[in-house]
């Protein structure tokens, strides 16, 4: 690409350096929006997704860039900057894009944009990029400025741009769920959806599992309970507003089947607990470990423990289980089972010899083995934690768990 010759700058004050980096980024075209993209795709997940990403990226980033760079410029040309961020916030809600999400990508863009200021100025060696911290205090209070503008447009949308009932409220509960709103938006919402901001809430997600998993059509009917869904491709949030009844009655309402998973989040009270909710849901999911599940977090909080920090899990087992990779795989999952099958049967050899049709002197005689290769001994309280904690973690993440965290536990 060519570029113009390096202008000498005598007394460079930072505004001169500040505009000499913003031409220099001009110059740049799309490899600098390429670097900008790059570094939004690396920091935003969501958008590095193919399937999830906005199709028109490239050209928003690249138009923002040079709207950005010219007001910089040129104050008057400001105005495009407002009619582009506006434009942006109006598209992505009415896309569904999550709020949090546009809002992180907008501020990667501009985080990247200052650095690309700094380097140019220091790559060119016209001046101490130091000096341009003060104008720095003027560049961010602009971009937060664009982000309210962005953030207002989006929410304008939410609160009832959107031409049906139906995208309406699916735009309001993706900014409930996806976002730390601001008290004010919450109350709109809430009189919006008809829904009590203080009341008892809890959300589910229903997973379908690829390849042959299809989430159902439609909300559940469960009597007395009004739930509001978002359909999020192969997974819905459900939304019900459990009034006085138990979470019971919303789980009994709630139906698996092959290629689903259900998690369910605790009662959480008030709707801006809603992506809390959403958060500990997304986890109870994970914690099944077959398809057809209904799985409430607060009847399974070990396994929550154990997939939020799988590194942690993985750890464990691997202390704990991993000398049982040193047998054959069909003596290892032999003894991992009779385990498991003890635990579940409150440790009672009799029961767990019914249920895996041996003789009680068996089981004794596997649980003893176990405690000879892993060292650990079920009677003592602390060890019998751990195994049960690793054996779940084994179960939750895999047979292979034990082996995997081995060099990161040792390294």
């Amino acid at each position: 690409m060519h570029t113009s010759p390096v202008p000498v700058l005598a007394d460079t004050s930072p505004l001169d350096l500040f505009d000499h980096a913003c031409r220099r980024l001009l110059e740049r075209g799309q490899e600098f929006t390429d670097t900008v993209l790059d570094k939004i795709r690396t920091e935003v997940p969501y958008y590095s997704d193919p399937v999830l990403a906005p199709s028109d990226l490239r050209r928003s980033v690249d138009t923002g860039i040079r709207h950005a760079l010219e007001a910089a410029l040129d104050p008057g040309r400001i105005v495009d900057v407002e009619r582009y961020t506006r434009e942006l916030g109006i598209r992505r809600a009415e896309e569904g894009r999550p709020l949090d999400e546009v809002l992180h990508a907008y501020r990667v863009a501009g985080s990247e944009c200052w650095s690309g200021v700094i380097s140019a100025v220091e790559r060119d060696g016209v001046g101490d990029a130091r000096h341009l911290v003060r104008v720095a205090e003027v560049v961010w209070k602009h971009n937060d400025r664009d982000a309210v503008m962005l953030a207002d447009a989006y929410r304008q949308v939410a609160k009832g741009v959107a031409s049906r009932h139906t995208e309406r409220v699916r735009l309001i509960l993706a900014a409930l769920l996806e976002s730390r709103n601001e008290p004010e938006f919450t109350r709109d919402a809430a009189a919006m959806l008809d829904l009590p901001l203080d009341g008892r809430f809890a959300v589910a997600v229903v997973r379908a599992m690829p390849p042959y998993g299809h989430v159902p059509d439609g909300v559940p009917d469960v009597r007395g309970i009004r739930i509001l869904r978002q359909a999020r491709g192969q997974c819905d949030v459900l939304v019900a507003h459990l009034g006085d009844h138990p979470l019971d009655t919303f789980a009994s309402g709630l139906v698996s089947g092959a290629g689903l998973r259900i998690g369910i989040s605790p009662v959480v009270q008030g709707l801006d607990s809603l992506p809390r909710a959403r958060d500990m849901a997304d986890l109870a999911v994970d914690t099944c470990r077959s398809d057809g599940e209904i799985a409430r977090l607060d009847s399974r909080l070990p396994d929550g423990l154990l997939v939020s920090r799988p590194d942690l899990s993985a750890a464990l087992a691997h202390q704990v289980l991993r000398p049982m990779y040193d047998l054959e795989p069909a003596d290892r999952d032999t003894l991992f089972d009779t385990l498991r099958v003890w635990i579940e049967n409150g440790g009672s050899a009799a029961q767990a010899a019914r249920h895996m049709y041996c003789h009680r002197n068996t089981v004794l005689n596997r649980l003893r083995r176990f405690e000879q290769i892993t060292g650990m001994v079920l009677s003592r309280p602390r060890d019998l934690v751990q195994l049960t904690l690793a054996l779940d973690a084994h179960l939750l993440l895999g047979p292979g768990v034990a082996l995997g965290a081995g060099g990161a536990a040792h390294e």
